[in-house]
């Protein structure tokens, strides 16, 4: 059998829906916008309640304004006032009331189900507005036709530079149901994230970060001189930089998940990073460490790896670097190469991470009970030894 693959009996995926948030430009429109003005302004208002009796309870909060809100906001439906309710306890409870947060003017609004209804098939929205109920026209790029047939949940309206966009929030239940696949073998990726290379799979495809890393290096350069000056003109060169960086690592992110969600495997292996920064190590460190956005690949990943029906597992990160992934002897690392002084292999030590994390996830996959969301069954041995019936693997990952 090829490395990096089991023979399983059935497969479930964990999610049972898929959800996804289409942003589409509204233009402009005085009668949501005022809406979205007044929306906000009612969300603070609720605040200020929730803030002074110390309370993040829904309940609570309505009992403290809502009848305040009404006569304040006469125009704004009962919904949309619940709406901003619900948002304002929210804030309250991420703060937990321990600080007053403020809804800017123009931030966004919610709408739930009362107030909107989205025909995507035919491009127009209802919306209730403070002058009634409007029904407005959608220019829905090509790309998003692929979500014309799911459900519409829930909708969110925000103004930028005086533009209306809405946030369509589309969900297709029973996306991942139960298959049945006797027989058939289940292949596993392990992917190594690092600051050098962005990721390395286990299956000896490197994608290396050192054109965003000298970007990130420039950007920071240009952002201590601009600091620096402190001129108005400068300021103004900072608010035009503000995003670009954060705008290029999510594209990056986004093309390197998107080749590894395209790799012919069933199941992606990823370590579960937690990073803390340290004094010791000193600030260049840090903050190179501080840009290292392995979160948001690891997010990317999820989702598109649920778009093409593959599984994305989390496998303890301990060691990785440091065993050997043909005997599992403690080597050593230099740089970037690792040497096993057992076996005597020499190979990139990302590389070598890459198959440890691969076989965790086979490990994994083996363990995992009837109750959880994927179940592997065997009826070979694994690794000279006789396997188990419920929970041993028939297939084991092979070196180069």
């Amino acid at each position: 059998m090829p490395p990096g693959m089991v023979n399983i009996y059935t497969i479930w995926y964990i999610s049972s829906f898929m959800q996804r948030t289409i942003t589409l430009k509204l233009g402009n429109n005085s009668a949501i916008a005022e809406t979205v003005r007044q929306f906000n302004e009612c969300c603070n208002f609720f605040l200020r309640m929730g803030y002074d009796a110390k309370t993040c309870s829904k309940r609570a909060v309505q009992s403290l304004g809502y009848r305040g809100a009404r006569r304040r906001w006469p125009s704004l439906q009962s919904s949309i006032v619940q709406g901003a309710r619900d948002c304002a306890c929210d804030m309250l409870k991420r703060e937990r009331t321990k600080k007053l947060p403020v809804k800017k003017q123009w931030s966004s609004a919610r709408f739930n189900q009362r107030t909107f209804k989205a025909y995507l098939n035919t491009g127009s929205l209802s919306i209730s507005t403070v002058e009634g109920r409007k029904r407005i026209a959608l220019n829905i790029p090509t790309y998003f036709h692929r979500y014309t047939d799911w459900s519409v949940v829930s909708l969110r309206v925000r103004s930028l530079e005086g533009i209306l966009y809405a946030d369509l929030v589309v969900e297709l239940v029973d996306a991942a149901a139960a298959k049945e696949l006797p027989g058939v073998p289940l292949r596993v990726l392990g992917i190594d994230r690092g600051v050098i290379n962005a990721a390395v799979a286990s299956n000896g495809v490197f994608f290396n970060s050192r054109h965003l890393r000298m970007l990130r290096g420039r950007y920071a350069y240009l952002r201590g001189r601009l600091q620096a000056a402190g001129t108005r003109s400068a300021r103004r060169h900072l608010h035009r930089l503000s995003g670009r960086e954060r705008r290029f690592q999510a594209c990056t992110n986004h093309l390197i998940a998107k080749q590894i969600a395209a790799m012919d495997y069933d199941v992606i292996a990823l370590e579960r990073l937690g990073i803390s920064r340290e004094r010791r190590v000193g600030r260049a460190f840090n903050r190179m460490l501080g840009g290292w956005a392995y979160a948001q690949l690891e997010a990317f990943l999820r989702y598109k790896c649920e778009e093409t029906g593959r599984t994305v597992v989390l496998v303890p990160a301990q060691n990785t670097s440091r065993l050997c992934s043909r005997c599992g002897s403690l080597g050593t690392r230099c740089r970037s190469t690792f040497s096993c002084p057992s076996c005597g292999m020499v190979l990139s030590a990302d590389l070598n991470a890459a198959r440890n994390i691969a076989q965790r996830g086979i490990t994994l996959l083996g363990r995992l009970n009837v109750n959880q969301p994927i179940v592997a069954g065997n009826d070979a041995a694994h690794n000279g030894r006789t396997a188990e019936p419920s929970c041993r693997l028939s297939g084991s990952t092979e070196s180069s």
